[in-house]
């Protein structure tokens, strides 16, 4: 990925700023990510990284409360936001012309947004019909972070993203600012700006929106990601609402940084990839199997900590071992057992041809190239993603999968119906 350029730099005050020009793009993403997600909480005090990013859509001191998405819809653009384990991001699409529009709001934002009592109250209602829809009201709706619970401690990935309930509860005005000073600094934050863009003027303006802004201390992160000592290897659980019988496993893996990390993305679409090359899918002959009605694989990668899932639905509750036997035959299959040359090569040509769609689309750019700034040692580092990737011989996958995928490591929630 020789051909994609970008340049990036540093305000005094620490704002690291990246701009991307591509003149094939009709619009411009302004985005600014902050280093900082679910994982910096502390105990006690969870759910501030997500609520923050409701909060900083009310207004500021020259927005009005409730008014900045549509000043971005008024002038032909959207904006949205997220938040992980490891970061916060917000972002807006705008025609090109409209970039300084975008600066200036990521600049409100950081600069001196408005606060108020009642739009924490508010926004706490709206966050537990979040939680409720996304999570609570769905029988496996928590499967995910139930797994993570298993493996890492509250202090970090433990804990849920949205966080809980009685912590926001609890919350005053003063704890959500004091988050917000901690976090929402200069100093923390990425500046992205990709698209149809004029190098030299949007330096410019970037200069006279972000300059004043004061850096911020010194943040103090968290050190110790050790994977729980005394893992809960196995839970069941009774879940009401539950149609059938179904079963997670978990495995820790590596940090999303790892050498490693590109062969275990490969291994997870082995697994459970097109239905052309999937182990799963035809080693495992599901439309004759009458114990396993589906099964799936995927992986998740964090700053510091991933994680392989597979999930699965089976007949009933005396169908794990069976399900957990035909895992492991799979997965000693790609320990003891080189991959096909011809399959490796589909599966790599897939995460080639789509991250070379991420690298051609402003938005999935300025998303991925700030992460990249946040999580990994370079920014630079990007430009390897696929070379990474196509480095990654048979014997990697054999020496990745018994380095990670091991059943005494992992940990298995098996779910039963009410």
């Amino acid at each position: 990925m020789d051909n994609v350029h970008f340049e990036e730099y540093d305000l005094a005050n620490g704002l690291h700023v990246i701009l991307h020009k591509d003149i094939n793009e009709p619009n411009v993403i302004v985005g600014t990510k902050y280093h900082v997600g679910s994982k910096n909480e502390e105990i006690g005090k969870t759910g501030y990284a997500h609520f923050y990013e409701h909060l900083l859509f009310h207004g500021t001191k020259n927005i009005p409360q409730g008014e900045l998405e549509n000043i971005i819809l008024n002038a032909g653009g959207y904006c949205n936001a997220y938040t992980n384990y490891d970061v916060t991001y917000y972002y807006q699409l705008l025609p090109a012309h409209e970039y300084k529009l975008g600066l200036w709001v990521e600049s409100e934002r950081m600069l001196h947004p408005v606060i108020t009592q009642e739009g924490i109250n508010r926004e706490r209602e709206i966050v537990k019909e979040e939680k409720r829809m996304r999570y609570d009201n769905k029988p496996l709706g928590n499967s995910y972070f139930e797994m993570m619970s298993k493996m890492f401690s509250d202090e970090t990935y433990g804990h849920n993203m949205i966080g809980s309930m009685n912590d926001l509860n609890v919350a005053s005005k003063e704890d959500f600012e004091a988050f917000f000073k901690t976090y929402y600094i200069p100093n923390n934050a990425c500046l992205v700006v990709s698209g149809n863009i004029n190098i030299k003027e949007t330096k410019k303006w970037i200069k006279l929106y972000f300059k004043d802004i004061s850096k911020g201390k010194k943040i103090k992160r968290p050190k110790n990601f050790n994977r729980l000592s005394g893992l809960e290897k196995h839970t069941e659980r009774t879940v009401k609402g539950l149609k059938e019988e179904s079963i997670v496993i978990g495995y820790p893996l590596m940090a999303q940084s790892d050498a490693d990390a590109p062969a275990m993305q490969i291994i997870t679409a082995i697994l459970s990839g097109d239905s052309d090359y999937s182990y799963f899918e035809n080693h495992l002959n599901l439309k004759q199997d009458t114990i396993i009605k589906r099964i799936k694989a995927s992986s998740d990668f964090w700053e510091k900590e991933s994680t392989l899932r597979i999930t699965a639905t089976v007949k009933n509750k005396n169908s794990e071992p069976y399900l957990l036997q035909k895992i492991e035959q799979q997965i000693a299959l790609l320990k003891n057992t080189p991959v096909d040359t011809t399959l490796l090569q589909k599966v790599k040509k897939k995460f080639e041809s789509a991250y070379v769609d991420y690298f051609y689309h402003a938005e999935t750019f300025a998303d991925k190239v700030s992460n990249y700034y946040h999580l990994y040692p370079k920014t630079t580092d990007i430009k390897s993603l696929i070379e990474n990737f196509n480095k990654v011989t048979t014997d990697d996958i054999q020496r990745v999968a018994k380095k990670y995928l091991d059943k005494n490591n992992s940990v298995v929630i098996v779910y039963h119906p009410e």
